[in-house]
């Protein structure tokens, strides 16, 4: 669960903004969603509109806490969102309130190809950034006809204990190595095998 006062302190942090290149983010627009503990803010760019994300703050005793990112923009001002410092805000400033994230990344066209190339979600360029941010469990949700689902989005969740985590960084290390053995795009594999030697890296030094 995340409590009414963790909600607000991340609620005040947009509506103050936060300078990143693109310009100042901030909450453009704050609504309520279908349920009680559903609400939906609408991010903007120095007042430019620039994506949605749908959070929800969980209820007790099942469902926990998540936040899905949609509807991104891919240029902003004439610069690209994808591989920005804004984008790493977004993803970093969500990441300290929810352990289930859901980003969509129909519009980031270097994630879209190399998902369908079969790099692991966690190792394609959003997933990445997201693996270095603590989340270990990654599924790729592609729905060509996702209507209320969606459509092309990562899920990424955050290991609730070291057991969880270590099983998945095992995982990933299976799903690197069949894709290093049925890839033959060489510059593909170098691109996808230099992020996991990153990763490994700034796992140690943690």
């Amino acid at each position: 669960m995340l409590s009414p006062k963790d909600f607000e302190t991340l609620k005040r942090r947009l509506e103050e903004g936060i300078k990143t290149d693109l310009g100042k983010l901030s909450l453009k627009r704050f609504s309520r969603g279908r349920f009680v503990e559903e609400f939906n803010l609408d991010l903007s760019v120095d007042g430019e509109s620039l994506l949605t994300v749908k959070v929800f703050l969980g209820r007790k005793p099942h469902y926990g806490p998540w936040a899905e990112i949609f509807g991104i923009r891919p240029q902003v001002k004439g610069k690209s969102f994808f591989g920005s410092s804004c984008e790493r805000e977004v993803y970093k400033l969500f990441s300290s309130y929810f352990p289930k994230i859901f980003v969509e990344y129909f519009e980031d066209r270097e994630t879209a190809k190399e998902l369908q190339r079969g790099v692991p979600p966690a190792l394609s360029r959003m997933g990445f950034e997201l693996l270095k941010l603590g989340y270990t469990y990654f599924r790729d949700w592609y729905i060509p006809e996702g209507l209320m689902e969606g459509g092309h989005k990562i899920q990424a969740e955050k290991p609730r204990d070291e057991e969880t985590r270590e099983k998945h960084l095992s995982r990933l290390e299976e799903e690197l190595k069949a894709f290093l053995e049925g890839e033959g795009d060489e510059s593909l594999k170098e691109k996808v095998l230099e992020r996991y030697n990153q990763f490994k890296c700034l796992r140690g030094k943690s």
